[in-house]
C-alpha cells in the first residue's frame, strides 16, 4: 500500500510493476472502489508507462481478475500502445543508420537509454515511450560525430554552432550545455561526452565506458550498449539527477534490475569507488518501495546500512504519490541532488557548478562567441538573473530574446 496516494495512481503502479513481483490481492481491493480509469490513464501518459499500463491490465484478465476498463479505454490504450510501438520501430531503424554513418566516419558511438534500453529491459519494441535517441561518444570524437550528423541533415537549431565548445567547455570556462541536440523532421538526436555534467560528474568516462560495453540486439541487429552494471548505475545516477519524478525512470531501473545477474557484491563496491553509491541506493530503495522486494539481497543490506538513501527514496516516492505535476522547482532538485552525493566534496561540487552560478544556452544565443571568449559570459550573467527574475514561468527562447533586447 502506497500511503498519501490516490487509488489511480496506485492502480497505475501495481499495473505497470514489473513482471518478476508476485501478483497479490490488492489490485482487486484497488480495482472494487470503482476507479476513474481516464485518470489512470492520463497519470499513465504523463508518466510515460501507457505500453506498460496495457500489459499490466491484459495479465490481470488473464489472471481472471474482474477488471471493468469502458471500451473507449481499451481502445485508447491499444492505440497509443500502438502508435509507441511504431515511433520505436522507426526510431530504431533511424539508430541502425546513424551508428552505421558514425562508423565509416571513425566515430566510437555508443547509445544508451532509448533503443537500447527497451530491448535489454523489456525485450520487445513498444514497451518504453521516447522521442529522441541519445549517444555517447568520446570528448575527442564529439566534432567528427556532428559532422556526421549534419551531413545527413541534423541541425542544431538551439543556436550558431561556431566550434564546439558550447558542449566540451573553453579553455578557462565549463561546458555551457551538456549536448548538442540535433533535430532532423520528427527525429531529435541527443549527443553527449558524459552521462554526467560539471556539476554531477559521472565516472567512468566514455571511452572506459566504450571499452567494457557489450552488444545488444534491436530491431534484429547487435547494436553497441553500456555493460549491464554500468546500464544499472546510468539510470540510477540519471533518476536521481530529476528526482525521480517521473515514473518511468523507476520502472526502467526495475526492469534493468530484473535483467541484470552480476556479482552484486563486486557492484557494490565498484560503486562505492567511482562515488556513485548512494545514487544506486536511492535507486534500489524506491524500486523496493513502490513494486515491493524485488532488489537481491546485498543491495537491501547496504540501503539498511545507509539512511539517508531510504530518506531520499521515501521523499520520492511522497512526491510520487503526492501526484505533483512537472518538474520539481530548482532550488528542490539541487537540494535533492546534494544530498545524494556520496562526500561533502562531491556535495560542494554541486552547489558550486550549479547551472545559476554559470554561462549557459541563454548567453551564447544572445551573443554567439568561441570558446576562448566565454569568460566574457560571466559578466553578462547578472542581466540574465534580472532578466529571468521579470519573467518568471517565460520560455527559454523568449528569455533569450529579452535578454537580447537588453544587451
Amino acid at each position: 500500500m502506497l500511503t498519501g496516494a490516490s487509488t489511480e495512481f496506485e492502480l497505475l503502479v501495481r499495473c505497470v510493476r514489473p513482471e518478476e513481483v508476485e501478483a497479490d490481492d490488492r489490485c482487486e481491493t484497488l480495482l472494487a472502489r470503482d476507479p476513474d480509469w481516464e485518470r489512470v490513464l492520463e497519470l499513465s501518459r504523463r508518466h510515460g508507462v501507457t505500453p506498460l499500463l496495457n500489459r499490466g491490465v491484459r495479465e490481470l484478465e488473464r489472471a481472471d481478475t474482474v477488471v471493468d476498463v469502458p471500451d473507449r479505454i481499451r481502445a485508447m490504450l491499444t492505440e497509443r500502445t500502438r502508435s509507441t510501438a511504431m515511433r520505436d520501430v522507426r526510431l530504431a531503424t533511424e539508430l541502425h543508420e546513424l551508428l552505421g554513418a558514425l562508423e565509416e566516419g571513425g566515430v566510437r558511438a555508443l547509445p544508451f537509454k532509448g533503443p537500447v534500453l527497451e530491448a535489454f529491459a523489456y525485450g520487445e519494441v513498444g514497451m518504453r515511450a521516447y522521442r529522441d535517441l541519445d549517444v555517447l561518444v568520446p570528448r575527442e570524437d564529439l566534432t567528427d560525430a556532428v559532422d556526421v550528423l549534419e551531413a545527413r541533415g541534423y541541425e542544431w537549431t538551439d543556436a550558431p554552432r561556431l566550434d564546439d565548445s558550447p558542449v566540451l567547455g573553453g579553455p578557462l570556462t565549463i561546458p555551457l550545455v551538456p549536448e548538442y541536440e540535433l533535430r532532423r523532421d520528427r527525429t531529435h538526436v541527443e549527443v553527449r561526452c558524459g552521462v554526467g555534467d560539471a556539476a554531477q560528474p559521472f565516472d567512468p568516462d566514455v571511452k572506459t565506458l566504450w571499452d567494457r560495453r557489450e552488444a545488444v540486439t534491436v530491431a534484429g541487429s547487435d547494436v553497441p550498449a553500456l555493460a549491464p552494471v554500468d546500464r544499472l548505475r546510468m539510470l540510477a545516477f540519471h533518476g536521481t539527477k530529476h528526482k525521480w519524478h517521473l515514473l518511468k525512470w523507476t520502472c526502467d531501473f526495475a526492469a534493468a534490475l530484473a535483467a541484470t545477474d552480476p556479482d552484486w557484491q563486486r557492484v557494490i563496491e565498484e560503486a562505492r569507488r567511482r562515488d556513485s553509491d548512494r545514487r544506486l541506493l536511492i535507486a534500489v530503495a524506491l524500486v523496493d518501495r513502490l513494486f515491493g522486494t524485488i532488489s537481491p539481497e546485498p543491495l537491501r543490506e547496504r540501503v539498511a546500512s545507509d539512511p539517508r538513501a531510504d530518506r531520499l527514496a521515501a521523499a520520492a516516492v511522497e512526491e510520487l504519490c503526492s501526484e505533483t505535476a512537472g518538474r520539481p522547482e530548482r532550488s528542490d532538485l539541487l537540494a535533492y541532488t546534494t544530498r545524494a552525493t556520496d562526500s561533502l566534496g562531491d556535495a560542494v561540487r554541486t552547489v558550486l557548478f550549479h547551472s545559476r552560478l554559470h554561462p549557459g544556452l541563454t548567453e551564447y544565443r544572445a551573443l554567439p562567441l568561441p570558446g576562448r571568449l566565454h569568460p566574457m559570459y560571466y559578466l553578462l550573467l547578472p542581466l540574465r538573473h534580472l532578466v529571468e527574475r521579470h519573467g518568471v514561468g517565460t520560455a527559454s527562447s523568449d528569455v533569450s530574446a529579452r535578454f537580447r533586447d537588453r544587451l
